[in-house]
């Protein structure tokens, strides 16, 4: 009653059409009230509500199916056998939006057969009446915020609020508690979060009977007729409750118990411990129950597990069990978010029971997963998600996993601003159990939607492929700064001076073959002619003899500042052979040998960066080092169609572009005929040999360079022409991979917000967003072709004596 006082005060103080007791007042009228939509802190959209030009199109086409399923002579009776849910309703908006809809549907139902049609009360019309038929019957929703839930009540209450009548009875149908942790029934029997186990069979029936005996309570609640006193029903509600209050303090003890430790044996020791008091005494199990229960409560992050078969049996006990629709605008949080604002282990209990799964998913996409688990056959759910669902981790998280396990996207909208002053750009997404026609994709229909919310049938991510296998390689990390010498860390007693060095070798010239140059990321970024500003000792396969009798001065530097912090490295080979480099990348100098120029790139930086660079030396982690340098290649590499590829499948730092060869180029088609191009040979050549000069002209690296060419205040005449050759250079590829089309259309644009909805883009001279999601679509057609080719052939990664060679390549964080 407590939580209903505080309804009732929030009505009186929010909103005229109810007094200070939390009766309505006699003067008002329901007929158009408006539905109270206030803050919701939860949401990461930055809107203080769901706007229903966003609400009503969500829950028309999520309502759709069913609706066309019943036909249009549907009965009172199968409208009101609707199930309609929302897993984190916030404040109710799409609730409210579903009684509007359904009560629609309801009044039509009643035109057809009134014969079924009831007898309206006096204070009601008959659109409020079907409304509060609908609330009571149809409607479910949940959200682990109890203030939430509360203003959910509200809203639906406004939106049903008769003269003379109570508040419509909601407390069976919106109810508070986290929707992504709990346990379905047969998990509860079996007192086990994992649904293979078999089950307790003394207490499989008990939580049968209970649940049972809780579905005839609630159906009372359901059935019950308009003018039914609300202390009758609180009564039902907390006969139901109690019932149902053995079943869930089962479950919650069996999730305690995975929430208790880190390690797996010891969340199953837990396990079994509650296991073996379910098996013994019940009367003395209950105590321990209550209090491996009560640890939930405890910490920074209480946690409230919902069980959805408990809370709502009706919905999955019927045949073809589960929701009708699901609605709703989950919150977003990514990966740190999601371990910061929830209790420990969180994030792996997402991950136990959503497999497969990644951690770095949106939340988002655990939340899919539900919805789709909750989705009766032929049902759909129509959730907003971060514009990201489509894209790496997030997608193969949510979408791609419900498609494989039968789901269709029904209708999607890749993006969308957020109405209102937001700068936020959302997906909407609406995905039937079972297989669709016709799908809609942001407006218009389509032969499929894929799990990249692109149309094509391609959900998976783009294989490896054996032709580009040993072409690309992070280079050495040493593991120990002391290995470096650098002027500009020098100073911060991290490494030593190249002063320091040429004394060294200067007294003593057998120790130059030791000393190489050292060329890092921000060399190939920021020098005109990407040289190296550092140098690296390397006592190479030298035994630690051999390097103490042959390394002098630069041996005793090594042992004086690597020894000491390689001896604490968790990596046995690291601390035993402390005087080598820790990752020294052996394939990628073999590869390189013969070669007097390759091509690298920066791992991370703000654009895509292909330069071309003497061979010699050693190159830091965070050079990206491909083993050719032709300008075929490089066209392709620095044109804006790897670009995009790169983009959409690297991870990223901050805003900038983090290069990861496995993602990026390993899996990245090349147009078949590209050696045989003269047109994009020269078109390379062209623009290679302009940027290099542009750069030694102005004495600026490539992302002084990059950074002139995307600012559209830029009017010099070198960066006018840069921009001319990198579009031709654009068109060149395009030719190369046969798309004539794309070549024709291809015109960069300078992007902005009003233009843009990815960030990543805006302030670019870029393509726009329609454009950059052909030449994804085409290149993932492409990438899935050359693979099957490879699979023919026997020579795809992966296949037997194909397995990829990974000596070497191993990369840790780089401490260069």
């Amino acid at each position: 009653m407590e939580a209903a006082r505080t309804v009732v005060e929030l009505a009186a103080a929010l909103d005229p059409v109810v007094d200070e007791r939390g009766s309505p007042k006699k003067q008002e009228t329901a007929a158009g009230m408006p539905i109270l939509q206030p803050t919701d802190e939860r949401r990461r959209t930055g809107s203080h509500y769901t706007p229903r030009t966003l609400t009503g199109p969500i829950v028309k086409h999520a309502l759709g199916p069913a609706f066309e399923r019943l036909g249009p002579v549907a009965t009172p009776e199968q409208i009101l056998d609707l199930k309609v849910c929302d897993p984190a309703m916030g404040s109710g908006a799409f609730l409210v939006e579903a009684c509007r809809a359904l009560a629609a549907k309801l009044a039509e139902a009643w035109a057809r057969y009134p014969d079924r049609k009831p007898i309206i009360p006096a204070d009601e019309d008959e659109e409020l009446h079907a409304r509060r038929l609908v609330a009571q019957r149809c409607l479910y929703g949940v959200d682990k915020n109890p203030l939430a839930t509360d203003l959910a009540k509200l809203s639906l209450w406004l939106a049903t609020l008769a003269r003379d009548h109570e508040f419509t009875f909601l407390d069976h149908a919106l109810k508070s508690g986290d929707g992504l942790v709990g346990l379905t029934q047969a998990q509860i029997s079996a007192a086990h979060w994992d649904t293979s186990k078999p089950g307790l069979p003394l207490f499989r029936q008990l939580v049968k009977d209970r649940v049972a005996e809780a579905m005839k309570d609630r159906a009372e609640i359901q059935a019950a007729p308009d003018d039914t006193g609300r202390a009758i029903q609180e009564q039902r509600h907390r006969s139901l409750e109690a019932r149902l209050q053995d079943v869930r303090l089962v479950g919650d003890a069996v999730i305690a118990s995975f929430f208790s430790a880190d390690k797996p044996k010891a969340r199953e020791k837990k396990r079994a411990e509650v296991e073996s008091w379910l098996t013994g005494s019940l009367d003395k199990a209950w105590d321990k129950l209550v209090a491996i229960g009560a640890t939930l409560k405890q910490s920074e992050h209480p946690l409230t597990p919902f069980h959805w078969e408990v809370e709502f049996p009706e919905v999955f006990a019927r045949g073809n069990g589960g929701f009708d629709a699901i609605i709703g605008n989950p919150p977003f949080a990514g990966k740190n978010m999601i371990a910061n604002t929830n209790r420990r282990n969180f994030l792996t209990w997402l991950r136990a029971i959503h497999d497969p799964s990644h951690g770095n998913a949106d939340l988002v996409s655990h939340f899919f997963r539900r919805a789709f688990a909750m989705l009766r056959q032929g049902g759909t759910f129509g959730l907003i998600a971060t514009n990201t669902i489509g894209q790496g981790d997030t997608r193969t998280t949510g979408l791609a996993p419900i498609i494989a396990a039968g789901g269709s996207i029904s209708r999607a909208i890749k993006r969308l601003r957020w109405p209102g002053a937001a700068a936020v750009v959302v997906s909407v997404v609406h995905v039937f159990r079972g297989q669709i026609r016709s799908p809609v994709l942001d407006g218009r229909e389509v032969e499929r939607i894929s799990a990249y919310l692109m149309e094509g049938e391609l959900d998976d991510p783009p294989a490896l492929l054996g032709v580009h296998s040993r072409k690309s390689f992070q280079g050495t990390n040493p593991v120990g700064a002391g290995f470096l010498f650098d002027d500009e860390r020098a100073l911060k007693g991290e490494t030593s001076d190249i002063a320091t060095m040429n004394k060294i070798v200067e007294a003593d010239g057998s120790l130059r073959s030791f000393v190489k140059p050292y060329t890092s990321g921000e060399d190939v970024a920021n020098h005109p002619e990407h040289m190296h500003t550092r140098y690296v000792i390397d006592f190479g396969d030298l035994t630690e003899d051999q390097a103490r009798s042959e390394g002098g001065a630069l041996f005793q530097i090594v042992e004086r500042m690597v020894r000491p912090v390689r001896q604490k490295d968790k990596r046995a080979h690291r601390r035993v052979n402390w005087w080598k480099h820790g990752e020294p990348q052996k394939g990628l100098y073999a590869a390189v040998r013969e070669l007097a120029f390759v091509l690298v790139a920066p791992q991370t930086s703000p654009h895509l960066q292909i330069g071309r660079r003497i061979n010699s030396g050693l190159f830091a982690s965070t050079v990206i080092v491909f083993t050719f340098d032709d300008m075929q290649r490089f066209s392709l590499l620095q044109s804006r169609c790897h670009e995009v590829w790169a983009r959409f499948f690297s991870s990223s730092m901050k805003d900038d572009l983090r290069y990861a060869p496995s993602d990026c180029f390993e899996t990245f088609p090349f147009s078949r005929e590209f050696e045989n191009s003269p047109t994009l040979e020269a078109a390379g050549r062209a623009y290679h040999v302009h940027r290099a000069a542009l750069m030694i002209a102005r004495n600026e690296g490539m992302t002084e360079t990059y950074n002139r060419l995307h600012d559209s205040t830029e009017t010099a005449e070198d960066i006018r022409r840069l921009r001319e050759l990198h579009a031709a250079m654009d068109r060149a590829v395009f030719e190369a991979y046969g798309w004539h089309d794309l070549a024709a259309r291809a015109a960069p644009v300078f992007l902005d917000e009003t233009t843009e909805d990815d960030h990543t883009y805006q302030g670019r001279l870029f393509w726009p967003s329609d454009f950059r999601d052909e030449v994804l679509a085409r290149l993932l057609a492409l990438n899935a072709e050359r693979n099957a080719e490879e699979i023919r052939l026997g020579i795809a990664p992966g296949m037997k004596g194909k397995a990829r060679d990974e000596e070497d390549d191993e990369v840790t964080a780089d401490d260069d």
